[in-house]
């Protein structure tokens, strides 16, 4: 069986929920859920590791750290796991020269 992309599964909220991923290798994908805009794009040797340490929250801005009430935005990820972590720098490779290829012919 060839992988592919998991489902589109909401990211839980200030960190309070789970985060439905394997561990091992892959790539991930998380988007706005609002507009569908990339907010973060990488490869890790451990998905689940990594999804649950993403930094959502909006970096510490002032002296004293404070800042206005905030609202983090709605997310949503997926996750493409792949055999190891080699593998899955060179589908990323692919998938990232097949977007640019596809950019350039709408250009």
């Amino acid at each position: 069986m060839t992988p592919s992309w998991s489902g589109w599964k909401h990211y839980p909220q200030g960190g309070l929920g789970n985060i439905d991923a394997p561990i091992g290798p892959g790539i991930y994908e998380v988007r706005r859920a609002t507009d569908g805009g990339m907010f973060a794009f990488d490869v890790v040797e451990n998905l689940a590791m990594a999804l649950a340490k993403l930094q959502t929250r909006p970096k510490r801005l002032g002296w004293f750290g404070r800042r206005g009430g905030v609202a983090l935005p709605e997310l949503e990820y997926r996750y493409f796991p792949t055999r190891s972590w080699e593998h899955a720098r060179l589908a990323a490779d692919h998938m990232l020269s097949r977007r640019e290829s596809w950019f350039n012919r709408a250009a």
